[in-house]
């Protein structure tokens, strides 16, 4: 009898060490799950920590791969590094080109027409800028251009009050325009020099148009005509 009550005793004690270990257990690992989760970063913010687009227009990109679906005019370009010459992308079909017959012409709605030679084009006041080349989810390039202003050209040729467009015509049959303002602004250039170097053919020898702020496709190479409209 007695051997009877001592071992319901013991299994009494048993199940009580049992479910205060259990208790114990649980009471650890809520302690835990309340340290990890108090630990970890917020996923909301406040409207006071949200990200405007001003802040991302302000955002510094170290690498060229980074931006190439970015709009250029939106890149701050001053942290990323200079693509080196026999880096730089190649697009088109280059075509042969006599520079001693070469001449660009400035024309349409001007007062003075122009025709200038190659030589006569490299001693105008030049400009050289570091400027972001982006073909929009295929490429970057980030190099220094050297050149002339459009915006000097046309002020030699003088434009007619009623224009309002600027095409440019490149030797291989293409063109893109601008509205007069844009090719008036700073960082529209023609440039006949990249990274020191004279400008190579497959980019654009003789004169190519930079363009500061918009995608490739505006950058014509192989200019030959400036026409206002």
């Amino acid at each position: 009898m007695f051997k009877s009550i001592n071992t319901t005793l013991k299994s009494s004690m048993s199940r009580r060490k049992q479910l205060s270990l259990g208790i114990s257990l649980l009471i650890v690992l809520s302690i835990l799950l309340f340290t990890f989760s108090c630990s970890q970063p917020s996923t909301t913010s406040s409207p006071d920590q949200a990200v405007t687009d001003d802040q991302l227009t302000k955002e510094q990109p170290t690498d060229l791969y980074d931006v190439i679906t970015s709009d250029p005019a939106k890149v701050d370009n001053s942290k990323l590094p200079i693509t080196p010459l026999e880096g730089l992308n190649v697009t088109g079909h280059a075509p042969e080109v006599n520079i001693k017959k070469y001449s660009l012409t400035i024309d349409g709605l001007v007062d003075t027409p122009l025709t200038l030679t190659y030589e006569a084009l490299i001693q105008y006041p030049t400009v050289t800028e570091v400027v972001l080349l982006i073909c929009p989810g295929v490429f970057a390039d980030n190099a220094e251009w050297t050149g002339v202003e459009v915006a000097t050209l046309l002020t030699e040729a003088g434009i007619k009050s009623q224009a309002s467009q600027v095409t440019f015509y490149a030797l291989d049959g293409y063109n893109r325009s601008l509205s007069l303002e844009e090719a008036q602004r700073e960082g529209v250039f023609l440039a006949y020099t990249v990274n020191g170097q004279i400008l190579p053919k497959e980019h654009g020898y003789p004169l190519r148009l930079v363009v500061e702020g918009q995608s490739g496709s505006r950058w014509v190479k192989w200019v030959e005509r400036i026409e206002v409209s």
